[in-house]
């Protein structure tokens, strides 16, 4: 059966560009979408910024205009939302009195969302629900669309389930790599499919590349800003001709001064905020920081970079091994470097770092060489290869919910 109207609904902020799951199923609803499927959205104002950032901040940043409406309740009640279209993507957006999740939905927002929820699936009749999270919430959205009969997809985007408690009303769970879909399976006997994330190149790939910085984006403790700062420190010692420029994503360059490590010397610093377009750096960017010391799932900037034919230096944690493949360059990171130690490694640590850095810099046939490998690499994400296997996956649950 041929999948025509897919529902994603979610807490979590659709629109958030500080969030590698809200940015991964952005581009596959516009992939379905441009492929015929009538694509629906319901999400809140919810986002994975560490600061308060208010919905609207995020609606002034996209190019699609946004109008606030008074949605009807079926209690009687009413509620705000905003409406809009988006690369032929339909979207409902409740905003929330906060954007941090341990504080939204507040039970009157949680209610309003089930109720708008409720609607989607009597009125819009998706075949499948896409959605991911284990709140409370997330749960009961999955349950009430599982009572009509509506196939429900949770999608995997950490490491975070330790039980299969928020996957007890999921008809089929997604896995963005193969490490995730052995993870599951060992650790709580998940059935997953395995199906790697799309993305749009239109919005990713850089035509005017004028490649100049080592690149590190987001700098928070999970993506290794302690080991970011060890590297940046011995390159200012040892190369400050190589310009380092830091991307902020949900955290900021403050996280630098929490560092225990001292970059006030470090003269080749650069400073980039948090932009929702990627081809921002990556057309400035020759060569890709990724020192996570958390385990990574699909590592979502490592592929966009490669996609551009930037080479990726990157840790061995997680599921980053196999998103490079046979490009890139893979580092071991000594196990006292987590999020929660804070620990910064030693120089002799980050000595491979820093040879590999230096030759690509200093060798271009060595440079030209890895640019390359890292555009094969990317060509396993195609686009069209990679949504043939949405629908034929969605098709499938469509016909056998």
């Amino acid at each position: 059966m041929r999948l025509q109207r897919l529902l994603f609904a979610s807490i979590h902020g659709y629109l958030d560009p500080s969030n590698g799951a809200s940015t991964a199923s952005r581009d596959l609803l516009e992939l379905l979408a441009a492929r015929g499927v009538d694509c629906r959205v319901l999400s809140t104002g919810v986002l994975d910024y560490r600061q308060e950032t208010e919905l609207e901040a995020v609606l002034a940043g996209i190019d699609a205009p946004a109008t606030s409406i008074t949605a009807e309740l079926s209690t009687g009640g009413e509620a705000p939302v905003y409406d809009l279209e988006l690369s032929g993507v339909r979207l409902t957006l409740l905003p929330t009195s906060s954007s941090r999740i341990e504080r939204s939905p507040t039970p009157a927002e949680a209610g309003v969302f089930l109720d708008l929820a409720d609607q989607a699936f009597d009125r819009f009749r998706p075949q499948a629900l896409l959605t991911y999270g284990g709140h409370p919430v997330s749960l009961e959205l999955m349950a009430r669309a599982r009572k009509r009969g509506i196939a429900v997809v949770f999608h995997l985007h950490n490491f975070a389930y330790s039980d299969r408690s928020a996957f007890d009303f999921a008809t089929a769970v997604l896995a963005p790599t193969e490490y995730c879909r052995r993870h599951y399976a060992r650790t709580i006997g998940l059935d997953a499919t395995m199906i790697p994330y799309p993305f749009l190149p239109a919005r990713v790939v850089a035509d005017d590349r004028k490649p100049e910085y080592l690149t590190f984006v987001n700098p928070v403790p999970e993506k290794g800003v302690a080991v970011f700062a060890r590297i940046a420190a011995e390159l200012g010692r040892r190369r400050p001709d190589i310009p380092i420029l830091v991307v902020e994503g949900r955290g900021t360059t403050d996280w630098l001064s929490r560092v225990a490590i001292d970059l006030s010397e470090v003269t080749s610093l650069h400073r980039m905020a948090n932009t929702p377009d990627p081809r921002d750096f990556y057309r400035a960017t020759r060569a890709l920081l990724v020192p996570s010391v958390w385990i990574e799932n699909g590592a979502l900037v490592a592929r966009e970079a490669m996609a551009n034919g930037i080479p990726v230096l990157a840790s061995d944690r997680g599921g980053l091994p196999e998103t490079l493949g046979d490009s890139g360059f893979v580092f071991n990171l000594p196990a006292r470097c987590t999020p929660e130690s804070g620990c910064v490694p030693t120089a002799d640590e980050v000595a491979p770092w820093i040879a590999a850095i230096e030759r690509l810099w200093d060798d271009p046939a060595w440079e030209t060489k890895h640019s390359a490998l890292a555009l094969a690499a990317a060509e396993a994400w195609s686009p069209e290869r990679l949504t043939d296997r949405y629908l034929e996956f969605f098709g499938r649950l469509a016909e056998n919910p």
